[in-house]
């Protein structure tokens, strides 16, 4: 009987997610139609279900899975709502949540009793979504990643919104880095948080960029301060990146009224004090860039991870992080390797990687041209970002399989911004 209310739910809730891709005006765009929409967002569906699956029958100890140690634990928390409402409201607000008397319903928890001060590994947002989804799902992980899917498909669509009409000429180029590229639709499609991540990143950018007036910047704002909650270290790569944006704005756009100039130089400011602060406590920042590339070898070795790069424990200085900077690089946007000894999932991800470096110099070989100044100052931005993502990554991270699902962040937007340097003699036909 539950199978069925679940399979009924799972095919209303699709329906209802179709219906409003027609109707709605968000998912209206020059020369792209709301079947191109539909399909990209049933491709998400589809992935969704695949990787659930995989996390299902494949990968089967939950303890050891990302999506169901967040949903097992959003499931533990559901329940506390008919057991005691105001122990619940401390879990959900975060106010007294580690009181006496809501820790003992956390204590059964995996991820959200986790302590929060290492906020690299604070999952208690991504948890209380799936908490409050479980009320509307009957706590049915299908329907809640169903429910990401079209939340990330939103955040995806505001990003290209918001580009397209610098690719007034070939929008069905922009939806390749946006819809189309295969390790981006799997592992955004999954109760995981890149779905997230995608969401607040699009929307953020399609307020900033789509409108003018006060309240969408304060909404925008709202977005992009959400990725504090989600993954942190998004939202220093995207502090990072748009310092680096208001910076070559500053110099490029000179017809700027004063006192947005005003406005830029001191931000700018600020964000050049920031980088002063962060550079004289270099040693620190060392020390953290490290201690987390160590954390991830030494659970690697403890769980036996069969696609661990390098299984080195490094001193905590800068002098460690300079040396294994030419190897991030090369791991988090090179690797896996093609004729590297892979599983069969690793396999895929070489060949869809080797097909995405060919693009990238094959576009830039054939294409390049120099953008205008109003397509040169948002190459810069997506540029940096995904740049500052992959050396993060490849700093922290020396585990193949999960480069792999963490530069998913980085790779559409280095495509996106690759796509403002490149000019097509032939205009791409939308049919």
């Amino acid at each position: 009987m539950n199978l069925f209310i679940h399979v009924v739910l799972y095919t209303f809730y699709l329906l209802l997610f179709l219906w409003l891709i027609f109707k709605w005006k968000f998912f209206e765009a020059e020369n792209i139609s709301s079947k191109h929409f539909a399909f990209f967002f049933l491709l998400k569906v589809a992935a969704g279900i695949c990787l659930t699956l995989i996390y299902t029958y494949y990968y089967t100890d939950p303890s050891k899975s990302d999506i169901y140690r967040y949903f097992n634990d959003s499931k533990i928390i559901s329940q506390v709502l008919f057991q005691d409402a105001h122990c619940w409201l401390k879990i959900m607000s975060g106010y007294g949540a580690y009181d006496a008397d809501a820790f003992s319903y956390l204590v059964h928890t995996q991820y959200f009793s986790h302590t929060s001060a290492d906020a690299a590994t604070d999952n208690t947002f991504i948890i209380r979504l799936n908490v409050l989804l479980n009320y509307l799902s009957f706590s049915n992980i299908f329907i809640n990643t169903l429910f990401f899917n079209f939340f990330c498909f939103i955040g995806l669509t505001g990003l290209f919104k918001s580009l397209v009409k610098y690719f007034s000429t070939t929008p069905l180029l922009l939806c390749i880095p946006v819809y189309l590229l295969p390790s981006v639709v799997f592992w955004s499609s999954g109760l995981l948080k890149e779905s997230l991540l995608f969401t607040c990143l699009g929307l953020g950018i399609y307020f900033l960029n789509t409108f003018n007036t006060i309240l969408p910047r304060i909404i925008s704002l709202a977005f992009f301060s959400l990725l504090l909650f989600i993954k942190p270290v998004v939202f220093l790569c995207l502090i990072a990146s748009t310092g680096i944006y208001l910076t070559f704005r500053l110099f490029l756009v000179k017809d700027a009224s004063s006192t947005k100039r005003r406005i830029q130089a001191v931000v700018i400011c600020f964000w050049f004090i920031a980088v002063f602060i962060l550079t004289f406590k270099s040693s620190s920042l060392c020390e953290k860039i490290i201690d987390k590339r160590n954390e991830f070898t030494s659970l690697a070795l403890q769980e036996n991870a069969g696609s661990l790069i390098d299984a080195q424990i490094l001193s905590s200085d800068c002098n460690s992080t300079i040396s294994v900077l030419p190897t991030a690089l090369i791991n988090s946007i090179l690797r896996p390797f093609i004729w590297e000894k892979n599983n069969a999932f690793q396999y895929l991800f070489a060949f869809e990687n080797f097909a995405f470096i060919v693009l990238l110099l094959y576009l830039t070989i054939r294409y390049f041209r120099l953008p205008k100044k109003e397509k040169l100052l948002p190459a810069v931005f997506f540029l940096t970002f995904s740049l500052i993502n992959y050396l993060v990554i490849g700093f922290t991270v020396p585990v193949m399989g999960a480069i792999v699902h963490y530069r998913v962040i980085a790779s559409p937007f280095l495509l996106i911004g690759l796509l403002f340097f490149i000019s097509l003699k032939k205009k791409i036909s939308n049919r």
